[in-house]
């Protein structure tokens, strides 16, 4: 009988710098270093002393769908560095228990009538952006499409006569919400150094703003404002301090999710025109044909194609890490417990061993059955498992409305197409992005 192999301890990665490690090459360019560390090192990499990367498909499915329990969002020293300057009470940085029982407050409102609602009021707020565009004139594609998108997240989120002087406020919070979100704690609590002063002041403003909406009459009507009325009053009922992180990061999630894509997309329709025309007729005949709702989603197969591509080669959610609770194996490595596991999106979803052409733009991949023989692990831009995205359904409808009538109306030139990089923040925010409408 032959005795069962060990696990190994020995994981291969960069050494890196002798007192700071990898930190300065993550720090520099965290996208070709993690790609780098893929394809030089294999499915298991150190990354350092208590950090390890994942990029196996079914590595990245055992972490998290399998084995999801034995894994945490957050340590216990995480989540109180990080208490004043993020929104740790929020369902999507909880765990366990409690993580499970804010989940279950807050599924019901992210149901298909959320889905069906956002369909039938997306052509009305792209009706909106588009209206002022004219031919020849230059846009800064990302500051139009924030204002749209943060008009339908407030509209879905918080009401449908939610006033543009209420949606400019929460267009204010988004800046010191992503700054809250993402703050490293590099000094203790009690150094009063300028950036510290600077979110706490947002924070004061976060917490009037985020009160008020709760207080809104619309909390208390489920059809006018599902997400809010189920936050307020669900079962259990949450704290003032619960209630304000849960706004918070749907605000976050729910703007910088569409929003990107929706500019992604757009940029890679922008470089193949064929791609562009073909969207353009799609979408043209749906918008003709098709009353708004899911029923026109369904006849927009093409631009769903495109979103799905556009989400592969530029997902929002580029990392995610979690932290083990015990001692596991990957790959014939041994993973102790207190291990930072890391998966990347961006690594995955263009690793050539499961995608053909995986650095090309190509969305009829997507068409009928979908790509063939791609493990579930290689693709995951909402996630896997119990905590795949509450929101997934709902961004790509309104991901796809918007990206079909902004192409069906114009054709894109991009101005500075050399400029435009992909910036990993705690989205994968696409920078630079200038363009010029054109008639078809």
């Amino acid at each position: 009988m032959t005795a069962t192999a060990q696990p190994r301890n020995d994981l291969p990665g960069p050494s890196g710098d002798k007192y700071l490690g990898n930190l300065h090459a993550f720090s520099t360019d965290p996208l070709g270093f993690l790609t780098a560390c893929s394809r030089n090192y294999g499915d298991v990499v150190r990354l350092g002393a208590n950090n390890v990367l994942l990029t196996s498909p079914g590595d990245v499915e055992k972490m998290l769908v399998d084995r999801n329990a034995k894994f945490s969002k957050a340590s216990a020293d995480t989540r109180r560095g990080s208490r004043r300057q993020g929104f740790p009470r929020s369902t999507m940085n909880s765990d366990g228990a409690e993580w499970q029982a804010k989940r279950h407050r807050m599924q019901p409102a992210f149901g298909r009538s959320l889905a069906t609602r956002a369909a039938e009021i997306v052509d009305a707020q792209g009706e909106r952006m588009l209206a002022p565009w004219q031919p020849g004139q230059a846009r800064d594609l990302q500051d139009d499409v924030s204002v749209l998108t943060l008009r339908l997240v407030t509209s879905l989120m918080f009401g449908d006569e939610f006033s543009d002087a209420d949606t400019a406020e929460v267009a204010r919070l988004v800046a010191p919400i992503m700054d809250l979100s993402t703050s490293p704690v590099l000094l203790p609590e009690w150094v009063p150094t300028l950036r510290k002063l600077r979110i706490r002041r947002s924070m004061r403003r976060v917490d009037r703003t985020l009160h008020a909406l709760a207080a809104s009459p619309a909390a208390g009507d489920p059809q006018r404002a599902p997400v809010l009325h189920a936050l307020v009053h669900g079962d259990p009922a949450p704290t003032p301090d619960e209630l304000r992180d849960e706004l918070a990061t749907l605000i976050m999630a729910g703007f910088e999710t569409t929003n990107d894509s929706v500019v992604w997309a757009s940029v890679l329709l922008a470089q193949h025109p064929e791609a562009a025309e073909r969207a353009r007729a799609e979408a043209e005949a749906a918008f003709a044909t098709t009353p708004a709702g899911l029923a026109r989603m369904e006849a927009l197969s093409y631009t769903n194609a495109v979103v799905r591509e556009a989400l592969r080669l530029y997902s929002p959610v580029w990392l995610t890490s979690r932290d083990a609770t015990e001692d596991m194996e990957f790959g014939g490595y041994l993973i102790p417990a207190g291990t930072t596991v890391t998966v990347s999106q961006w690594v995955n979803h263009r690793d050539p061993r499961y995608w053909e052409d995986a650095e090309e733009f190509r969305p009829e991949r997507w068409l009928g059955s979908g790509p063939k023989a791609v493990p579930r692990g290689s693709y995951f831009p909402f996630g896997l498992g119990p905590r795949v995205c509450v929101g997934a359904a709902v961004a790509t409808t309104e991901t796809v409305h918007i990206v079909a009538d902004i192409w069906r109306r114009f054709r894109l030139e991009l101005i500075r197409p050399e400029r435009i990089t992909p910036r990993p923040a705690l989205a994968l925010q696409p920078m630079g992005v200038e363009v010029v409408p054109r008639a078809w």
